[in-house]
């Protein structure tokens, strides 16, 4: 019997931390990472990219969701287009989209994938003393700026590898912020 018992007990605690929360946030991308994201933008040229090859490289609304689609003026504040002291000290795809600021639009693209596990200790986690997480992943964003239906400026960031680690402790555990439920709030 002591055998069973053992046995059993470093089995369970080995499940037990299996048995943590873990999730995954992505949106829904036609990449499935910041090297095949980078690689596409790459294939954007300025003064040579026409709007429909936006599409087959995944940068168009129509053919990938979540790229936000930027007026003029949405253009105009991020670069300060209105506002420039010295036009001149502009890169030339923003001086033309300021000069024909009615051709001008342009398509912010924020693509990221995201993975969450908690990790630790099984009991300290689920009775809310002490969560430790980790989340890994990467994210990439570009933003293309056309006029006439044509790249004139681009611009890529991002972070090719997420690694974050998240430690929260309550003292209290399961008890921690309960408190406030149990007052009764004043009627108005």
């Amino acid at each position: 019997m002591k055998l069973a018992w053992l046995l059993l007990v470093p089995g369970l605690l080995y499940g037990c931390s299996a048995a943590l929360p873990h999730g995954e946030s992505r949106l829904v991308s036609r990449w499935s990472s910041f090297a095949e994201a980078k690689q596409a933008y790459d294939q954007v040229v300025a003064y040579q990219t026409r709007r429909q090859d936006l599409r087959a490289l995944g940068f168009s609304p129509d053919s990938q969701p979540n790229v936000r689609i930027l007026n003029h003026a949405d253009l105009a504040e991020r670069f300060l287009l209105v506002s420039a002291n010295n036009p001149e000290e502009l890169p030339e795809g923003l001086r033309e989209c300021r000069e024909k600021s009615a051709d001008c639009d342009g398509y912010e693209v924020q693509q990221r994938q995201t993975r969450d596990r908690r990790y630790g200790n099984f009991f300290a986690d689920i009775f809310n003393f002490k969560r430790k997480t980790e989340i890994t992943g990467w994210e990439f964003t570009a933003l293309l700026v056309l006029v006439d239906d044509v790249v004139v400026y681009k611009v890529w960031g991002g972070t090719p590898d997420i690694r974050e680690y998240r430690d929260k402790t309550n003292p209290l555990g399961p008890l921690q912020g309960v408190g406030p439920d149990l007052v009764p709030r004043p009627s108005l």
